[in-house]
């Protein structure tokens, strides 16, 4: 059976550690760009009565999970973590079992990053993803031109979440239409009463693309794209906000837009003991 492939030893010692972490409102996944420290100001600046949540840039879904709305669309155009996320909502324990009983040394992450995701079956996919998002470098999603996950392994307290977690997590995606989508179609979606949240990855034209989040990520090309779908949610009478880096551009974009400025700590290069202040924005189309 392919889920043998991910077991390749027997000694308990070397197996994931669970983690202790709330079960409720907790995400699954590591991710990179995650608005954890923001989250108390994105709260706030949520409308109050949401008939849907509509995020395009799903990532952890930290937002939804904080929120938690009645009804949601949640994508990506990560395939893989859409259906990691479509497998957990309907196997939830099927996928803990296996994951945590996958080996942690380093030898054995190396092994199961090998491993072509299309050989295994939906729920060993489902926990490949997972064990590599937990125990991969600060949650970097990053593959090679292939399309094959590269990131390498992290140090520090890492290990899987509790069959709990697992469990809390399922149940809040059975509101939520799961797509694996371009950012455009999923916002074409968004109408009156909707709340559409867009937190794309902080595109640059300095620098060359490494592949972060995936071929056929968001790039400074789509700003322009990215602007016009929100502008036509605005329209329909969707709540649109959009959290960016500050950058001329944007502003300039979004002129007439209501406009927050905030500064962030960030980490450089993804080194957690080495930090910067930077700025960013929150534009939406209403007053918080």
């Amino acid at each position: 059976m392919s889920r043998r492939l991910l077991l390749h030893r027997d000694e308990a010692s070397t197996q994931s550690a669970v983690l202790t972490l709330p079960a409720e409102g907790t995400p699954l996944l590591r991710w990179a760009g995650s608005k954890k420290k923001l989250l108390p100001l994105l709260e706030k600046a949520a409308p109050a009565r949401i008939r849907r949540y509509v995020e395009p840039f799903a990532g952890s879904a930290i937002l939804f999970l904080r929120l938690n709305p009645e009804r949601a669309i949640l994508s990506d155009l990560n395939a893989d973590l859409i259906d990691t996320y479509e497998t957990v909502r309907c196997e939830p324990t099927k996928v803990w079992r296996l994951v945590s009983r996958i080996p942690a040394a380093a030898e054995d992450y190396y092994r199961v990053r090998e491993i072509t995701p299309r050989s295994l079956d939906p729920i060993a996919r489902a926990a490949r993803f997972v064990y590599l998002n937990r125990y991969c470098f600060n949650g970097v999603y990053r593959t090679n031109r292939d399309g094959h996950f590269n990131v390498a392994r992290g140090e520090g307290c890492l290990g899987i979440p509790s069959k709990e977690l697992f469990a809390a997590f399922a149940q809040r995606l059975q509101i939520a239409d799961l797509r694996c989508s371009d950012f455009q179609r999923t916002v074409r979606r968004a109408g009156k009463g909707d709340f559409c949240y867009l937190d794309p990855p902080y595109a640059s034209n300095v620098g060359r693309d490494r592949g972060e989040y995936g071929p056929g990520s968001f790039k400074t090309l789509d700003l322009e794209r990215l602007a016009n779908a929100m502008e036509g949610a605005a329209t329909r009478g969707a709540q649109v906000l959009l959290s960016y880096a500050d950058q001329p551009e944007v502003i300039e974009r979004f002129a007439g837009w209501h406009i927050r400025r905030l500064t962030v700590a960030r980490n450089v290069s993804g080194f957690g003991g080495v930090r910067r202040r930077a700025s960013e924005v929150l534009i939406s189309n209403y007053r918080w």
